[in-house]
């Protein structure tokens, strides 16, 4: 009997153990949040479940974590090794959300165990065991760890085994040494090894969710920003939208610098998730831009009600509101468009909508007076503009 093939451009997903594991947590997760939807409104129980809910991938990190710790423990002893400790301790330090973050981590902890032994030994051999030797310990510890760019935690772990390892006296020897060391190498091996199961969604997939809501809510302010030509606008609100715009640019800054730390597209991928972690780049600079620009308009409508409320022509307001549709449609299509290839034409159709909004904008303001409200309008296109340019230009325009 021969095999079915799937359907010219559907995505196949390689079900590996990982990916088993990883779905009994999706399970557990989406009977949590199906509990808490079934649940009396503001009762004990919704608050209960609620809790768990969000909580779980904590606790499945937690509990993840454990178990490496037991099984580099477990490993050490089959190996013969006299010193499981390390193995655990190695472990636990290395399971991360990211194999790429987990490689990282390994790599510092092997390299400051192995600077921190050797210290503690070549110090001890040359001063021995003195109160004011151990202030000298830490000073070349640390300064090893940043001749090594080891990081803050790798630099930060030399002083610190060393300190441990230190006060063995004659009985570190060379063999401890390399006792050591190899039990750290294994449980740093099995952190590795576990690091794909500590989250129950892959690092591109929480990204692409992250980036997502991000900006849908960029989206949803632009979209209420819209409504400055229905009312006069007035300094409270325009106090609100700045600030929940700055808020917005502070949350898109911390998820460039998780993205970076991820090495998404850079380091440890190859082929399709390669493409996908320089595609979550691409989306983060868009939406970087995005932000600055949704800053810039809540900080023009701020400094326009400086001198008391605002009103601008309905053209304008509704062109705001376009946009804003548009950047929410790109966000709900995003996960698809990155994970499946799939074209986000409802991108360029609410493109069109914010054209003619434009248009409109334009013919309105050149009729009014208020020299004011003309600047300030001609702003706002512009950044409507450039918006719409990038938007336009992501979705294959």
């Amino acid at each position: 009997m021969l095999a079915s093939t799937p359907p010219k451009g559907m995505r196949t997903t390689v079900r590996t153990p990982g990916t088993l594991v990883r779905d009994i947590s999706r399970s557990i997760q989406k009977a949590l949040d199906s509990a808490v939807r079934r649940a009396p409104e503001g009762s004990l129980t919704q608050r209960l479940l609620r809790s768990a809910a969000r909580s779980w991938a904590t606790a499945w990190l937690i509990g993840i974590t454990a178990i490496a710790a037991c099984t580099a423990w477990v490993a050490a002893l089959l190996l013969d090794i006299e010193a499981p400790v390390p193995a655990a301790a190695g472990a636990v330090i290395t399971v991360a959300l990211s194999l790429n973050r987990s490689m990282r981590t390994g790599l510092s902890l092997v390299g400051a165990t192995a600077a921190a032994l050797l210290v503690a030994f070549a110090l001890y051999q040359w001063w021995g065991l003195h109160v004011w030797t151990v202030g000298v310990l830490v000073i070349v510890s640390l300064i090893i760890g940043r001749l090594l760019r080891l990081g803050p935690e790798g630099s930060l772990q030399i002083p610190v085994t060393a300190l441990f390892v230190y006060f063995l006296g004659e009985a570190l020897t060379n063999d401890v040494i390399v006792t050591r060391i190899v039990a750290t190498l294994l449980g740093v091996a099995i952190g590795l090894a576990f690091s794909f199961v500590a989250h129950p969604e892959r690092p591109e997939e929480r990204m692409t969710e992250q980036l997502s809501e991000i900006g849908g809510r960029l989206g949803a302010l632009l979209v209420a920003m819209g409504h400055v030509s229905g009312d006069r606008l007035t300094r409270r609100q325009a106090t609100e939208w700045l600030t929940e715009a700055r808020a917005l640019a502070v949350e898109t800054r911390h998820l460039g610098g998780e993205i970076e730390e991820l090495g998404l597209g850079r380091r440890f991928s190859v082929g399709s998730e390669r493409a996908v972690g320089r595609a979550i780049l691409d989306q983060y600079s868009l939406l970087q831009q995005t932000s600055d620009h949704v800053n810039s308009i809540a900080r023009g409508l701020f400094d326009a009600t400086s001198r008391g409320s605002v009103r601008l022509p309905e053209g304008v307001g509704q062109m705001l509101s376009s946009t804003g549709e548009a950047l929410s449609v790109h966000a709900d299509s995003m996960e698809r468009a990155l994970t499946d290839g799939d074209p986000a034409t409802g991108v360029l159709a609410a493109l069109e909508v914010v054209e003619e909004e434009r248009s409109r904008s334009v013919a309105e303001l050149k009729e009014m007076d208020d020299t004011g409200a003309l600047l300030l309008g001609g702003s706002l296109v512009s950044e409507v503009d450039q918006m719409a340019k990038r938007l336009a230009g992501t979705n294959g325009r």
